[in-house]
């Protein structure tokens, strides 16, 4: 099967006859109003842009043309082969690129025909409108970066089985601002969504118990609760205290450094996390398919350094996961080893996700 290079944001890997590879793309221009709408949504940035400069093969800087949802000055891309939907960065293509999981694979890249950006356009929500009705007090004067020089760093830890993680995390856009970013954190929280302003969240008013390490020496914050609406409810102190407000994504967007809201089970998908454990040293059973009355397939043992579980899928409370037991991570696969591939329960509405992951890698 060729390949069709007008790019859409979902594609094929395909078996060819002799065991060979295809990579199937739609072409996204000609999609349906239906089909266009849910890759919109779906994305996490779309851009038209041109590549000014390529650091490495899967990275490039951008020259953003339109922007059309989200931001930033530069794009990665899926590794890999033709074959299976990876491609590399040429200084100087123009496209428009449709982001998912943080990278652009080589469906997601469209020629920017006039017919395409039109359509995007229309699907494209101004800020003022998406955030009309949300307030947006003035900022306070005075909020500058914190300059105090001994911070400790005591962030919580995700592998704690007790505390409760909520929905998602909180943490900067773009990766260049999320080192230190609580020093220069300002934010407004309300008492509820239709409640009046609670407090300003400024630089130095963030205590290290309020965050979560969620990558090398990187923090969130942990949202608990997330609203269809685009309300948060935002834990920015002590987990043992009622230090919880509510913010919005619109809040987010202005925030100082400008904010995002990331489910857990979209951080824990990213390629750039490490195996996945279960936070409780208990051990647990592999299922056949999402349900509790499904028959077991495996057992995992309590000890997480005994084995390591890739997530393939999520769906609602249950995960599909590719288990290797022992562990693979950070280490040569072992003889005897065994892998299975089936079904856990990853979270639960009191505690958020059974799992976690290492935050610091090998």
């Amino acid at each position: 099967m060729a390949l069709r290079h007008a790019a859409a944001a979902l594609f094929l890997v395909l078996a060819l006859p002799g065991g060979a590879l295809a990579c199937s793309c739609a072409d996204v221009s000609r999609a349906s109003a239906a089909s266009l709408k849910l890759r919109f949504s779906s994305a996490e940035r779309i851009v038209h842009a041109r590549v000014t400069g390529v650091p490495s093969p899967q990275e490039a800087l951008i020259e953003v043309i339109e922007s059309f949802k989200g931001s930033g000055a530069t794009l990665n891309a899926m590794p890999g082969s033709d074959a299976t939907c990876g491609f590399r960065f040429a200084p100087g293509e123009e496209f428009v690129y449709f982001v998912f999981n943080g990278v652009v694979n080589l469906c997601g890249r469209a020629p920017p025909r006039a017919e395409l950006l039109e359509r995007l356009r229309a699907l494209r929500v101004p800020e003022t409108l998406a955030c009309e009705g949300i307030a947006r007090p003035p900022r306070p004067p005075g909020l500058a970066r914190s300059t105090e020089e001994d911070v400790r760093y005591e962030p919580l830890r995700g592998y704690e089985a007790e505390l409760a993680l909520g929905t998602g995390h909180v943490r900067p856009a773009n990766e260049e601002d999320r080192d230190d970013w609580i020093r220069r954190l300002v934010l407004p929280v309300f008492v509820s969504p239709e409640g009046g302003l609670k407090l300003w969240l400024a630089p130095g008013s963030v205590s290290p118990e309020a965050q979560i390490e969620t990558g090398y020496e990187t923090t969130s914050l942990i949202v608990l609760q997330a609203r269809a609406d685009g309300w948060l409810l935002l834990r920015y102190g002590d987990p043992q205290a009622r230090d919880v407000g509510w913010v919005h994504s619109c809040h987010l967007a202005t925030a100082t450094p400008r904010l995002q809201y990331e489910p857990w089970e979209k951080l824990f998908a990213s390629s750039e996390i490490s195996p996945l454990f279960f936070r409780a040293w208990v051990p647990h059973v592999l299922r056949e398919s999402a349900s509790a009355s499904a028959p077991v397939i495996a057992r995992i043992p309590a000890d997480p350094n005994r084995y390591g579980m890739q997530p393939l899928e999520f769906r609602g409370d249950w995960a599909r996961v590719r288990v290797s037991v022992p562990s693979r991570y950070c280490a040569d696969p072992q003889p005897g080893s065994a892998v299975h591939e089936g079904w856990i329960r990853w979270r639960s509405r009191e505690r958020g996700p059974w799992v976690w992951y290492y935050t610091r890698g090998c």
